[in-house]
């Protein structure tokens, strides 16, 4: 048994670096569809990895208004699985589907509880009611239940995100004061209650703010308050995350290649770490159509090179990205 084992050890060791590569092909501006053959509906989302398994969780736009939250998996970012609506309109709440609606879902693993938590902005038709709300599950795929709703330590919160630190704390983002200004929050040991607001980037207009920590410096990515329609994306930096801010300046084009933010999303590797920007090109054609986009991008001594590839592929094993033309 024990030669058996040297024998296989040697003939893996000694396989060719092509046949260890796991590449995966990106295409972006065309729709992703799952296992069953349906469009994959997770707008405004974000990623969390559990084991070697991707989860993607947002908004299903079929209908367009008063979206579920859908929930799915893959393993090379090329198959996607449907794991189910986490939050249904009518079930999951009564009220939602009806005077309420959820926008912007994003999920969260607590280290400290080992539960998964979904903040998201909490809605009602006319916009007024400008709250968030908390959703908690003792598993990935649920069921979830409501933890609270309301206007996060009285403030009123809109477009948000959440941000998990290098250290395990956790914040919610939000858009803030009428969408003048982003509210921070830190969040409470069980990502479930804000614990402290920092008002940051004030009378700015920012909204869909997705946040990066690499290398000591915190970067911001954020969009103009225009809608659906698409517009220029700015980057602020800074040392530390409740004071010192950069001023806003452009990256990308003058439409953020036609995508707001969603999240960034990190993949660390056994060779390297890449950071993917993760957007929605909304309306395109339509809301129940609208696409997500994704591209590499890299942070370096707080500039930010963010350029749009249609064509891409990475090794998600690895940890590494490629250029690469469409199929």
């Amino acid at each position: 048994m024990k030669n058996l084992l040297t024998t296989l050890l040697l003939l893996l060791t000694a396989l060719p670096a092509a046949a260890q590569e796991q590449w995966t092909h990106i295409e972006n501006g065309q729709l992703w569809f799952d296992t069953n053959g349906n469009a994959v509906q997770a707008h405004a989302g974000n990623f969390l990895q559990v084991g070697d398994t991707w989860y993607l969780i947002g908004e299903d736009r079929a209908s367009s208004w008063n979206p579920d939250v859908n929930l799915y998996s893959t393993k090379d970012f090329a198959h996607w699985t449907f794991e189910g609506k986490v939050i249904e309109n009518g079930i999951t709440v009564p009220q939602l589907g009806r005077e309420r609606m959820i926008e912007r879902p994003k999920l969260l693993r607590c280290p400290a509880t080992g539960k998964y938590v979904i903040w998201c902005h909490w809605e009602s038709k006319n916009y007024g009611a400008s709250e968030a709300a908390v959703f908690e599950s003792d598993s990935i795929r649920g069921p979830y239940t409501l933890v609270w709703a309301r206007r996060p330590m009285g403030v009123k919160s809109r477009d948000c995100n959440v941000f998990t630190d290098n250290d395990g704390r956790a914040y919610f983002i939000s858009t803030t004061n009428e969408n003048q200004d982003l509210g921070l929050f830190a969040l409470s040991d069980d990502y479930t209650r804000p614990t402290s607001h920092t008002r940051l980037l004030p009378g700015m207009r920012r909204e869909a703010p997705a946040i990066a920590h690499v290398d000591s410096i915190y970067y911001m990515i954020s969009s103009a308050c225009t809608g659906w329609a698409p517009n220029q994306a700015m980057l602020t930096t800074s040392a530390q995350l409740q004071s010192g801010w950069t001023p806003l300046r452009p990256i990308g084009d003058e439409t953020a290649f036609r995508t707001q933010a969603s999240s960034i999303l990190t993949i660390r590797g056994t060779e390297g770490t890449v950071h993917i920007y993760v957007g929605d090109r909304w309306m395109d054609p339509d809301l129940p159509n609208s696409k997500i986009i994704m591209f590499p991008v890299e942070f370096r001594n707080g500039e930010i090179l963010f350029q749009y590839r249609q064509s891409w592929d990475i090794d998600l094993r690895r940890g590494i990205w490629r250029e690469s033309s469409a199929k």
